[in-house]
């Protein structure tokens, strides 16, 4: 009787000793995740709906039946709604779509003044202001289903678990403007050798941001409309599989009041990849990564008054490296800064200009490599079960280092120059022969007009060395998803069928997530119903 008393009391101690070491590795991933902001990268790439040991830790119900003797299943599933929320008015997507450092960008006259020059976008020389503003709403909605088989409930053993999502997401960018007023025409020789002027591809951002959409850009003279970096409306990912993950671990504690396990984890892509059509766009998954890592679970009974009431405490964690993949990525120019791949080029092959004029974005939208060092994924919840009924309440902490990008296509060097407000001739004598001129030095919002031509940044484009050289020239630190965390609470109130064989439960959550990286990631607030049994 003493031995059997000093053998559960050991036992007690060691399962208290795991369970704190283990929180304390999960949370230490949070004081490493600390980040910079995301600025113009033409793609956000936020918490995945598949990545939430929140949710995956209250569908495993906490009720184990006692009537259950060697191997034994469980299926668990739940319907989850996540909806983004502004947790600043200016970074309503947890990043900055655009490269102002806020959700508004004013359309400029080519001054310093403005965030972006209008001219660059088919809008001509605007004569007054206006303003472009996002406010974008971010929704997910699918289902989780959850397997788990294990050798035993009240033995140590293995376990293995499936887990697979299937859903949808939405982005909405809502995009408004106060439209600046427009010139009539670009004057010739600007985008056309003809000596006749051509009119502006677009009179409005929006339709500017259509692109090649219909309701977008025209093709005026040798301009082409955009194809990539647009904003044209509300996108959906349509239903698809998220990323399915598999555990095969070993429970090294488990008995009626303790449980403690710890497993292999790997996150198999089956969701949509980027392409960078568009500005914010609608990716399910984790972007095609494959992740490989570890997972660990417990679970520790602090109170029990007589066999129908009991106050738990759960732990549930993962941390995945997310291997390299083969991703599409829209690249600024290094020395141009911020917004440079909206920049108007020419196409100048063979020393001679080829007659298309067309915005960076299109050619700076390139096939790359991606990578991140680790994500981690950790909760903490406490569960208290009277008669069948069940209130949880926990913590979750979420987050991701920083990306790892890589161009793996070959842009052509000493091919497109910058023309910034310069014409692909002059325009007071349009021809090909040697007036092609060009500026390697203009930004998004400010460069030399096409009417300065004893300017020093002002250059032949005919020159190879004036011309973009190459894949060297894109700043793939700036196009790199930058370090993120998020910190959530969670909820659930369930009842269980404690008289029943299968212990079936059912039960609703909410769960409320804020951004803990300088605003670097989803703020989000989600639903669900879930319910499982074992069998």
């Amino acid at each position: 009787m003493i031995q059997k008393l000093k053998d559960q009391l050991r036992s007690h101690t060691t399962s208290k000793k795991l369970l704190f070491t283990s929180l304390t590795l999960l949370m230490t991933f949070s004081l490493s995740a600390t980040s910079d902001v995301s600025i113009s990268k033409n793609l956000f790439l936020h918490r995945a709906f598949s990545a939430n040991t929140a949710r995956e830790l209250l569908m495993e119900g906490h009720v184990n039946p006692t009537d259950f003797d060697g191997f034994y299943s469980y299926f668990g599933i739940d319907g989850a709604y996540q909806h983004s929320w502004n947790q600043s008015d200016d970074q309503g997507t947890g990043a900055f779509p655009f490269w102002s450092g806020t959700n508004t960008m004013t359309v400029g006259t080519n001054s310093s003044n403005s965030s972006l020059d209008a001219y660059q976008f088919g809008l001509g020389q605007v004569t007054t202001n206006g303003s472009i503003t996002l406010n974008p709403i971010i929704y997910q909605g699918g289902v989780d289903l959850l397997l788990y088989f294990g050798a035993s409930i009240n033995d140590p053993g293995v376990f293995m678990k499936l887990k697979a999502p299937l859903g949808v997401i939405g982005v909405n960018p809502q995009l408004t403007e106060s439209p600046a007023t427009p010139a009539t025409n670009y004057a010739a020789g600007a985008l056309s050798i003809n000596s006749n002027p051509v009119s502006d591809p677009a009179l409005t951002m929006t339709q500017a941001f259509a692109g090649n959409l219909s309701g977008g850009q025209s093709k005026n003279g040798d301009f082409l409309p955009m194809e990539f970096g647009l904003i044209n409306g509300q996108q959906q990912s349509g239903a698809q599989f998220g990323d399915i993950e598999m555990t095969l671990g070993y429970n090294f504690i488990a008995d009626e009041d303790h449980q403690f396990g710890i497993g292999l984890r790997a996150s198999g892509p089956s969701a949509n990849k980027p392409t960078c059509q568009y500005l914010l766009e609608p990716i399910y998954g984790r972007g095609g990564s494959w992740g490989v890592g570890g997972y660990i679970a417990g679970e520790m009974k602090l109170w029990e008054e007589a066999a129908n009431k009991s106050l738990t405490v759960n732990v549930m964690g993962t941390v995945m490296h997310l291997m390299q993949t083969t991703t599409t990525r829209s690249y600024d120019l290094i020395a141009n800064g911020a917004g440079s791949k909206y920049l108007l080029v020419a196409d100048y092959a063979a020393n001679s200009y080829q007659g298309v004029v067309q915005n960076l974005i299109n050619l700076s939208t390139l096939q790359s490599q991606s990578s991140f060092s680790a994500e981690g994924d950790a909760s903490i919840s406490l569960s208290y079960l009277s008669n069948g009924w069940a209130v949880d309440f926990g913590y979750n902490f979420w987050g991701r280092t920083a990306e790892t990008l890589e161009i793996s296509d070959s842009f052509a060097q000493n091919r497109y120059a910058i023309l910034g407000r310069q014409g692909v001739a002059l325009s007071s004598t349009p021809t090909v022969n040697g007036n092609q001129l060009c500026q390697p030095s203009a930004t998004i919002s400010e460069s030399a007009d096409n009417t300065t031509t004893t300017s020093t940044t002002v250059v032949s484009a005919l020159t190879p060395s004036n011309r973009i050289s190459g894949n060297s020239a894109f700043d793939t630190t700036a196009a790199a998803q930058a370090s993120c965390s998020t910190s959530k609470l969670f909820a659930k109130c369930s009842y269980s069928w404690l008289d029943y064989h299968l212990t079936p439960h059912i039960g609703v959550a909410g769960e409320f997530e804020i951004s803990t990286s300088v605003n670097n990631a989803l703020a989000q607030w989600g639903v669900a119903l879930i319910g499982g049994m074992y069998f």
